[in-house]
């Protein structure tokens, strides 16, 4: 029970758990429960179930930034001491966490060239379509 950086390290994954939770740290779960406890019990310290205590305000957030943030939360309130991360790991983890979007947006750009390229037809495609066509005049301006 004294002050160091593993609990500093502590203090902050609290600091998470109420981001994500939107709770505060003590008083809403009962006696004797902090939010630490109550993250516990419902998640199992599983971060596949994460969906269980988040806020409902955070739902437009991606769900693996979501899951990062937990994973690092979860890290840093250890029981053991000796268990957490150092503040400077801390860090070192949260600044993964962009590697995700970059990932994921990268993904999506490669998507969206997928379909592109799938769902738009080709020159020649697009010649034939036209040839096979019958050709109609063109609308009357005034009948539009």
């Amino acid at each position: 029970m004294k002050v160091d950086e593993k609990s500093d390290v502590y203090s902050f994954g609290v600091v998470l758990l109420e981001l994500l939770t939107g709770r505060k740290p003590v008083g809403e779960f009962g006696d004797g429960v902090d939010i630490v406890q109550w993250v516990r019990k419902l998640t199992d310290s599983n971060k596949e179930e994460v969906l269980k205590i988040l806020d409902p305000r955070l739902q437009t957030v991606p769900l693996d930034e979501v899951v990062h943030v937990f994973y690092i939360a979860m890290l840093c309130v250890e029981e053991q001491s000796i268990e957490r991360p150092t503040m400077r790991e801390v860090v070192q983890i949260l600044t993964e966490l962009p590697n995700i979007s970059a990932t994921r947006n990268a993904e999506s750009r490669a998507e969206a060239s997928v379909s592109a390229i799938t769902e738009t037809p080709s020159r020649e495609t697009k010649e034939q379509q036209q040839q096979s066509a019958p050709q109609s005049p063109p609308p009357d301006l005034l009948s539009i």
